[in-house]
This record gives structure tokens, C-alpha cells and sequence, in this order.
């Protein structure tokens, strides 16, 4: 009989671990397929700011109100509902909103919420099954967040460096439409037709803005503020002193236009100098990472001393400390403002 159980008990014991594991399966296999559903349904069933543009003057216009996915399923609504409060209790809901615009992207915030959190949710349960370990999974879920925020914030700040770029040409062919007998209004018509992107939607916006009865000057405030460009305040700023004193806007435009120029010839050529210590910032930042990672996957046993013992933790801190102090040192020097 002791003989018989012993033998049964591996076996019971294998069956165990076995329905654990095809639980868990399971389990990972219908959380990834909700956050696929979810994250499908803001990519491919958001509304574009147009439609909801549309959506929302259908009452005024007759037109027939068109509804996206997310607005068919009650529970994805109410998420992206309660997201945008909770962004806006936060006081999170004005930048994210910032950046998607910046970014081109014709979400809302909440439904960027969701997209960002289904997935996260998705490489967490893939996390979690390959390695079975909760904490890796969070930390995957957060890096995956992480690398959605970082995304949006790396186009939106392409599109602004775009509108810079943009402006001083955006400013002579507004110039030259004065000159030759444009209204400011048509001026700005010409700058929609003829520039472009991202310049021509942020004028097209100010054009549509204005033509539903907001100031010119507020309009283009907003467009400033929005694309975070100081180059623009101040073509603002002139704009709005010419309105209150007169003058020649075309004058005004045109050698704001070359100062614009020439600011940015001088931009380029300190970024041209400050090339060399860009790149030894970056090459002395990273190298300590991937050196540790190399050691870490290569030779393990090399770094238990370092990650096991109290001295090394102190010194890995330590570590870390004394290079964002020189990282920190690197930019401030190479960093010339222009």
C-alpha cells in the first residue's frame, strides 16, 4: 500500500501542476484576447475629431449622427468616460489631450487611456505567462505604458519641430499675400492651400476658428500655446500690437521671417559643433547598462557579489547617483539655447 501511494503521488502531483498550468492558459488566453478587443476598438473605432465635430452640429444641420465602435459598447464607453475624469482630477487630462493633438492623432484622451492600458495589459499577460512571475509583468505593463507615452511625445515633438522649421516660409507667403492685396483672412486661407503639414491643419484650424466668431488674436494665441513655439508668440505679439497701433504687418512679418532665419542657420550650426559631446553623453550614459546587461546574461556568478551583498547594492546606488550627476553635467554643457 505505502509502495502504491508513493508511485501515485508523483502522478497526482504532475496531474496538479498541469491543470495549474492549462488554467492559466487559459486565464492569459482571454485576458489577452479582451485587451486585443479593446485596444482594436480605439485604434480602428475612435471618432475623428471631424466626425465628432459633426456628430455634435447634427442637431443644427440635419445631418445623421454616425457612431463609432467605442460608442456601441456601453462598458467601453463608460471606461473611456470615468478615464477622462480621473485624468482630469489628476490634473493630467490638459497634457494628454496637448499631445495628441500635437501629435495628429484624432483621439480622445480617454480612449488614449485605454489603447495605452489594453496594452499594457496584453504584454503583461504575456509577461506573466512566460515567466510566472506577477512583478515582471507589472514592470513589463508599466514599460509598455512607458514606450506608448514616450511615442506620443516623440511625434508630437517631431510635428512642433516640423512647425518651426515651417515658419519663417510660413510667414513670407503670409507677407506676400498682403502685399499683393489679401485680407488677413485670405492671407491665411492661402497659408491652408499652400503650406504643409503640420503647418497648413493648425492654420486651417485658426481659419475655422475665426470664421465661427473667435478674435483672430485669441485664435492664433491658442495655435501658439498649443504648438509650443515662442517663434510664433511672438509673431502673435507683433500681430496683435499692429491691430492696436498700425503699421505694415507685411514689414513686420517679413523681417521677423529673416530673424527667424538666421536664428535658425546660428540653431543648426551650434548643434553641428555640439554633435561630438551629444554623442560621448550618450556612449558614456548607456555604456555602464550594457555592459551590465552583457555581464548579467554572459557570466552571472561575475555580479552575485555586486546585486547579493549590502556593499555592492551601496555601491550600484552610488553608482547610479554619480552618473546622473555627470549626465546631467553633459547636457548643461553641451546645451546652448539660441
Amino acid at each position: 500500500m505505502l509502495t502504491i501511494a508513493a508511485w501515485a503521488a508523483p502522478v497526482f502531483a504532475a496531474d496538479a501542476v498541469g491543470a495549474a498550468g492549462r488554467a492559466l492558459a487559459f486565464i492569459a488566453i482571454v485576458g489577452v484576447g479582451v485587451a486585443t478587443f479593446m485596444l482594436v476598438s480605439v485604434v480602428f473605432g475612435s471618432q475623428s475629431v471631424e466626425r465628432d465635430l459633426e456628430s455634435r452640429l447634427s442637431a443644427y444641420t440635419g445631418a445623421v449622427r454616425e457612431e463609432g465602435v467605442l460608442a456601441r459598447f456601453r462598458l467601453l464607453r463608460r471606461f473611456v468616460i470615468r478615464a477622462e475624469r480621473l485624468a482630469e482630477r489628476r490634473g493630467v487630462l490638459g497634457q494628454i489631450e496637448n499631445a495628441l493633438e500635437q501629435a495628429n492623432l484624432a483621439i480622445r484622451p480617454g480612449e488614449a487611456i485605454a489603447g495605452s492600458l489594453a496594452g499594457a495589459a496584453i504584454v503583461g499577460i504575456i509577461a506573466l505567462v512566460l515567466t510566472g512571475n506577477p512583478v515582471a509583468a507589472l514592470i513589463a505593463g508599466a514599460l509598455a505604458v512607458a514606450l506608448v507615452a514616450g511615442l506620443i511625445a516623440a511625434v508630437a515633438s517631431q510635428q512642433r519641430r516640423r512647425f518651426e522649421d515651417q515658419l519663417p516660409d510660413t510667414l513670407n507667403l503670409i507677407a506676400t499675400s498682403l502685399r499683393a492685396g489679401y485680407s488677413m483672412l485670405q492671407a491665411l486661407e492661402a497659408v491652408t492651400q499652400e503650406a504643409p503639414e503640420p503647418t497648413s491643419r493648425e492654420f486651417r484650424r485658426v481659419l475655422n476658428e475665426i470664421r465661427l466668431g473667435r478674435s483672430a488674436t485669441e485664435a492664433l494665441q491658442d495655435s501658439a500655446r498649443r504648438m509650443e513655439s515662442l517663434d510664433f508668440d511672438w509673431v502673435v505679439l507683433a500681430f496683435t500690437i499692429q491691430r492696436e497701433v498700425g503699421g505694415n504687418l507685411a514689414e513686420v512679418l517679413q523681417t521677423t521671417s529673416e530673424t527667424m532665419l538666421h536664428r535658425g542657420r546660428l540653431r543648426r550650426e551650434m548643434r553641428a559643433l555640439t554633435a561630438e559631446g551629444r554623442i560621448s553623453a550618450f556612449v558614456l550614459g548607456s555604456t555602464p547598462f550594457v555592459l551590465f546587461a552583457f555581464l548579467f546574461l554572459g557570466n552571472r556568478s561575475y555580479l552575485e557579489p555586486l546585486l547579493e551583498s549590502s556593499v555592492g547594492k551601496a555601491a550600484i546606488g552610488l553608482a547610479l547617483v554619480l552618473l546622473g550627476i555627470g549626465l546631467v553635467w553633459l547636457v548643461r554643457v553641451i546645451k546652448v539655447d539660441v
